[in-house]
């Protein structure tokens, strides 16, 4: 593991990092516009599209970070804290209603989850050179990172009680 983070360090110079960041920024701008155009016919449309441009646009601020693109590249386990600095927000919870009860959590999990795997696989294609070693850690992580976005949609239907955090059940 810490030849893998060691390698990322020597292969992320500034201008990787700012290729990496626009192609994430993009994916997830594809991503935005396709969950905004799936709001605009539920009921409460306001509301929805009120959380996901706060959810995006923490997501986004978190990111476009080069010190946390880093995290989000070196290790899965950077999604919890980062989930709860999102949901613990007076912000947030204005938007997380009782009436809405899980649901908005499960939509920034969501955002948060797919956005680390855009960031996962943009780092891939930005990164030819990297060992073979590397590229199959990368994968892993996209894996991991699609892993909490199923979590949180399977939770969000009911099909499960817990949402995955650490890359295990809680």
């Amino acid at each position: 593991m810490e030849s893998i983070r060691n390698e990322l360090h020597e292969l992320l110079n500034q201008e990787k990092i700012e290729a990496i960041i626009r192609d994430t920024d993009q994916g997830m701008k594809a991503n935005y516009q396709a969950l905004s155009e799936r709001a605009a016919g539920m009921a409460d449309v306001n509301t929805y599209q009120e959380l996901l441009d706060y959810c995006y646009d923490q997501t986004f601020a978190y990111i476009d970070n080069p010190d946390n693109l880093m995290k989000v590249l070196a290790d899965a386990k950077n999604i919890q804290p980062v989930y709860h600095s999102i949901t613990s927000t007076e912000e947030f919870k204005e938007i997380c209603t009782e009436e809405y009860r899980g649901f908005p959590r499960v939509i920034a999990m969501t955002i948060l989850a797919g956005s680390e795997a855009v960031a996962a696989d943009a780092a891939l294609r930005n990164l030819p050179d990297a060992s073979q070693a590397l590229q199959d850690y990368l994968d892993t992580q996209v894996a991991t990172y699609q892993k909490f976005v199923r979590d949180a949609l399977a939770y969000g239907r009911g099909e499960d009680k817990r949402m995955m955090m650490h890359g295990q059940k809680q």
